[in-house]
Parts: C-alpha cells; sequence; structure tokens
C-alpha cells in the first residue's frame, strides 16, 4: 500500500518493530537490535549518507538539550546543520530539522513513501523476533531529507545506548558524549562498566574526535579505562578525548528566574556571562560541552557576541523551560515523582523568597504517576490547578482534583482545558511563578498558548 498521509508514514515506522514485538526475548540490545538492517535500508536508497559529516550524542541525561545546543550553535556560526532527535513532544516531524525548522508533513510522506519498497524487500526476510528499528526507518527519513537540502553538519542524537543503535551506522566524524549514568540496565547493563561499553560504541575508529561531559568520579575512571582498552578507537583532537574538567569547563553556575548563567573555558577562549532560557546546573555543563565540540568543528576559538545571542534565545520545549517572565513561567514535562523532585529542586534554588506565590498547574495522564507528582510539587506550591491539554488520546485521572487537595488542601482546583486553568491565574492576583508540568501534549498546548511553535524554534 503507498503512504499517501503522515499517519501512514508513522505506521511504516513502527510497524516492523510491532510485528515483532510479542516475539522479542528479554534480553540486551546487542541479542534484540538490528542496526545492520539500517545499513543495508539506507544502501539500498543509494546511501544518501555517504560523504556526509555527522556528530552523534550519546549518554544518559542531557543528550537531547546538547544535541540542540550543538546545532544551533553550528547554526549561528553560519553552517547549514540538521538536528535528529527523540521523542517529540507533538508531532513526529519535529524528530527531524534543519537549521531549528521541522520537515513539512509533505516532505516527510514523500520521503516514506519512498523507503517503502526498500523497507518492504527488507521485512520480507526477516525472522519473527528480527525487525527494523523505528529509529533507523525514521533515520533514513532524516538523511534523505538532509541529503537533498544539502545540509553541512548533521547533528545525530543516539537512543538509549550508542554501540547498537541504529544511529550508529553512520560513519560520525565526532562522538559526544554527555553524563553517563545507572539506566537502562537490562538493555545496557547489568554493570556501569557495559553501560559505558555501549555508550563508548559510537568511537569507532581513531580518526572519531571524542568529546566527554560531565561525569561522576567512578564513571569517569570506567570510561578511561574502557578508552584505554579500546585500541585505536581511543581518540580525540589531537589524538585524545577531551574531557570536562580537563580540557574544558563550566563554571561560576547560577540558577536565577532569568534561566541559567555560566561562564565557558575551552583550551582556546575564556567565555563569560553566558544565559540559558533553560533551567538547571547540568545545562552549563552541557553547553561548555556544545562550545568545545563547536570550536574544533569550525577550527577556531566562537565569537562570544554569537554564542551569547545564540544561547539566549535558544529553545528546547519542554525541558525545564522558561516560556515568560511576566510572570515567570516555566514548562516541564515530569510526569513522575522523581522528574518532578527535580524540578521541585531547581524552583528552589531561584531565590524566589519564602513567601513566593508558586502556582503548579499539572496535567499528567491517569496511566503515570499523576499522584506522585502532585505530591512533589505540593509544598513547593501556594495553589495547584489540575487540568489537561486541549487535544490528546490519552486518558486523565478523574481523581486528580482529590489528590491536589489532599496535599494542597487550601489551594487546589481543576479545569477543563490548560487555557481555562491559565485564565484564571492571569485573571489575578498574578502568582510569582506559574509551574505547566505535564504529558507532552500539555507542553506543547502552553507552547501555542504562548505563542511560541513548535516546527520552527529557530536556529
Amino acid at each position: 500500500m503507498s503512504i499517501t498521509n503522515q499517519r501512514e508514514a508513522e505506521d511504516l515506522i513502527y510497524r516492523s518493530y510491532l510485528r515483532a514485538a510479542p516475539y522479542l526475548p528479554s534480553a540486551g540490545d546487542e541479542q534484540v537490535r538490528h542496526p545492520q538492517l539500517t545499513r543495508r535500508l539506507l544502501d539500498l536508497l543509494g546511501a544518501p549518507d555517504r560523504g556526509r559529516r555527522f556528530v552523534l550524542v550519546t549518554g544518559s541525561k542531557g543528550k537531547g538539550s546538547t544535541s540542540r545546543l550543538l546545532s544551533s550553535l553550528l547554526s549561528h556560526i553560519g553552517y547549514k546543520v540538521g538536528l535528529f532527535t527523540s521523542p517529540h513532544l507533538v508531532d513526529y516531524r519535529e524528530r527531524i530539522r534543519i537549521d531549528g525548522q521541522a520537515i513539512g508533513e509533505a516532505d516527510f510522506v514523500r520521503l516514506t513513501r519512498r523507503i517503502e519498497p526498500a523497507w518492504e524487500e527488507i521485512e520480507h526476510g526477516l525472522d519473527a523476533a528480527a525487525y527494523q528499528g523505528p529509529v533507523g526507518v525514521s533515520l533514513a527519513v532524516a538523511v534523505g531529507w538532509f541529503a537533498e537540502q544539502g545540509t553541512d553538519i548533521n547533528v545525530i542524537e543516539c537512543g538509549r545506548g550508542g554501540r547498537y543503535d541504529d544511529a550508529n551506522v553512520l560513519a560520525n566524524e565526532w562522538a559526544v558524549v554527555t553524563a553517563i549514568m545507572e539506566e537502562h540496565v537490562r538493555e545496557l547493563g547489568p554493570g556501569l562498566d557495559d553501560i559505558v561499553r555501549h555508550k563508548l560504541g559510537i568511537v569507532k575508529s581513531a580518526d572519531t574526535r571524542l568529546y566527554i561531559g560531565a561525569q561522576r568520579a567512578d564513571v569517569l575512571d570506567a570510561i578511561k579505562v574502557e578508552l584505554g582498552t579500546a585500541g585505536d578507537r581511543a581518540s580525540g583532537p589531537n589524538g585524545r578525548a577531551a574531557m570536562a574538567g580537563e580540557t574544558f569547563a563550566a563554571a561560576n553556575v547560577a540558577l536565577s528566574a532569568r534561566g541559567t548563567t555560566f561562564d565557558v573555558r575551552t583550551e582556546r577562549a575564556v567565555y563569560r556571562g553566558f544565559s540559558l532560557p533553560l533551567l538547571g546546573a547540568f545545562q552549563a555543563d552541557n553547553a561548555a560541552l556544545a562550545v568545545q565540540a563547536c570550536e574544533d568543528i569550525a577550527g577556531a576559538a566562537l565569537d562570544p557576541a554569537t554564542v551569547a545571542a545564540c544561547f539566549a534565545g535558544l529553545q528546547w520545549p519542554g525541558r525545564c523551560e522558561i516560556v515568560s517572565r511576566d510572570p515567570l513561567t516555566i514548562v516541564d514535562g515530569a510526569i513522575h515523582r522523581d522528574s518532578a523532585a527535580y524540578l521541585a529542586s531547581v524552583i528552589r534554588s531561584l531565590g524566589l523568597g519564602e513567601d513566593a506565590r508558586v502556582a503548579a498547574v499539572i496535567g499528567v495522564p491517569k496511566d503515570k504517576d499523576y499522584a506522585g507528582v502532585i505530591e512533589t510539587l505540593a509544598p513547593i506550591a501556594s495553589r495547584i490547578l489540575v487540568t489537561r491539554p486541549d487535544v490528546s488520546h490519552l486518558a486523565f485521572p478523574q481523581d486528580a482534583l482529590e489528590v491536589a487537595t489532599r496535599y494542597c488542601p487550601g489551594g487546589s482546583e481543576a479545569y477543563p482545558l490548560l487555557a481555562d486553568a491559565l485564565d484564571a491565574l492571569l485573571a489575578g492576583p498574578l502568582p510569582d511563578c506559574i509551574l505547566i508540568v505535564g504529558t507532552q501534549t500539555l507542553i506543547g498546548n502552553a507552547k501555542r498558548l504562548y505563542g511560541q511553535g513548535l516546527e520552527d524554534i529557530g536556529e
């Protein structure tokens, strides 16, 4: 069947995996993933990735924002940059961008339709438990578009691992590794050393230039051991890895209602007084990592004013993002207790004062930890408004107001839609800070309400 619309295109991306899912063993990525099928798909399409330049970004935390920071920096200094990330907030096409602009629906459908015959050729020869990964299929769409549009460099975010990711079939000149921690243990573990080995699998030769972001001490030890046993894969600028704390670093990091401010030191320069509208000390570490890699790609120190302008205007939707300062309004995709706890710690660090009036607008689906999010944010919130996005296929809890009242008895309210909740808040008296917290569609709804699109997030 020929693909005629975006829904059918997305169905093709997931079809092979959904067919194989009932037969997949509970095993690590090396047993269940098949990146060689992505390589075959690309080759059947004429290898649109050949001769193109790629940066692969992996890690356990911050790889999406680091990918965005790096792609934006490269765009600001004059490169035409492709960006491939996941997940998306509202529309699948957000995963594929050039200079911040998501691929158009017509191009997405056309390019997915183009790969369908090759996809079917591969599919017909697969065993029940073998599948073409959704990331690999969408990567083929992305790479085809990047080739058509003549991008100079493409920044590609890996999935949970690295070594067995579909993205790792690309011949990347640069490898960027953000903070690593114990996650996806069943697929990447069982131990921290195993997880590190998976992540560093994106370093494929002595020519790959490697950048290691800020790490815990035990992780850094494991990385150095892996690099020491990796033979000719242990590489980086000038034949060594560029490591946070050694080659480059963020310094003087502070969080405030204006965002995250910090300095960056590299071997080429010291940059002072940068500010990001993303909250979190780790974002300064990610920015320093991006600056170092961008310097080496460009072969020179960067213009401080250009970097400052890039960072000040950067959009990376839904990740502790400031969308307004009148009043201070932050959106975050927290859908469980742990992510809400991090958001609460960020709010406490902003110096708003003990008497600050914080309103938490929460829209978490019923199959997620909505009670945990409400309970965790209640101690910092004087008001909790439970609601839902204007459009969503998800079901939302009927007892959310009851839960909110349990933890915030004097200031809990329920509203049918996010717009209604915000109207109630903005009718006054205005709170000092508004948190909009919940599912991806709620964040997308908030961005639209604040006049900030998701298809074009700027360079």
